[in-house]
């Protein structure tokens, strides 16, 4: 009888491929994965020679991915995290394993938002222990799409990854704060004082390429305005603080405002026209759900 043969690569593989692509190296590499240089070197012949492909070029300075490593890289990426979630199910499921909650909270989540998110699942379900990480967009997005985590709060992308969706989504309205006797136009209405004063402010902003950026940007623009950044944040709280101190003014959720301790440092200023950004709740499309993760999803208010 023929035995069967065995995979191209399987998940030790894809790892070894990882951690050279990672270090552009085989001597790194080799170092983080505990073998010697000429064993990871063979593994990575001997899975280039099952494929028929070169993943790495080598020169002989460094290592470089090819176009087809590239590809399988990131054909592949979702698979350890699907191996590890599954894994944490079955312990949790038959093995009667603490059931755990992974959440991605993006930077641009204020502080004021995490009651809505947090607080009602953990009065109702304090058996399940929550776990949250503080993440880029980007990242946030990626950890969700390997299923590292089993919750993401972010400004969601144009286009999300085939594997992942969206379970609710929140109008998030902004105001714009200065610090307490600034001296505010009469009417924003009229566009010459607004455009004056706008432009005479020292504005605090989120960083340049997040989705919350665009939205601040995209509503200027609709006004013909495109005022100068004199600091990059990406923490919305940090912004309300320094702008209490009087070091400039910024657009910030509304949210935040109404849980921020001195309000009395803060003046609100009357929006021409309204903004506001979308926040989203997204999570890894799987066969099944386990319950508990759907059962903070209905948890969460807002």
């Amino acid at each position: 009888m023929n035995q069967p043969l065995p995979p191209p690569i399987d998940l030790q593989g894809l790892h070894l491929l990882r951690l050279v692509a990672a270090h552009r190296g085989i001597t790194a590499a080799a170092r983080a994965a505990g073998l010697s240089q000429s064993a990871l070197t063979r593994q990575i012949q001997i899975i280039e020679g099952r494929i028929g492909l070169r993943i790495f070029e080598r020169t002989t300075r460094k290592l470089e991915v090819t176009s087809a490593g590239e590809f399988l890289l990131r054909e592949t990426e979702v698979l350890p995290g699907l191996l590890d979630g599954a894994l944490r199910r079955i312990r949790e499921e038959f093995l009667q394993e603490q059931k755990e909650i992974r959440i991605g909270i993006s930077r641009s989540i204020t502080l004021a938002h995490l009651p809505g998110l947090l607080h009602a699942h953990r009065r109702r379900h304090p058996e399940v222990r929550t776990t949250v990480s503080h993440l880029t967009g980007s990242a946030l997005l990626e950890a969700v799409a390997g299923c590292q985590l089993d919750v993401g709060v972010l400004c969601p992308p144009p286009r999300l990854p085939a594997n992942v969706e969206i379970t609710h989504r929140i109008e998030d309205p902004f105001t714009i704060v200065v610090p307490r006797g600034t001296t505010l136009p009469e009417d924003a209405n009229k566009s010459d004082e607004w455009k004056e004063w706008v432009t005479g402010q020292s504005w605090i902003v989120p960083p340049a390429g997040t989705r919350s950026r665009a939205c601040i940007d995209g509503w200027w623009s609709a006004q013909q305005l495109a005022p100068t950044a004199a600091m990059e944040l990406d923490s919305f709280d940090m912004a309300i603080h320094l702008v209490a101190l009087g070091m400039g003014v910024a657009c910030v959720p509304r949210r935040a405002v109404s849980s921020f301790p001195r309000k009395r440092q803060l003046q609100r200023l009357k929006l021409p026209r309204p903004l506001a950004r979308q926040l989203a709740v997204i999570a890894p499309k799987r066969g099944t759900t386990p319950p508990h993760v759907r059962q903070f999803i209905g948890d969460i208010l807002f």
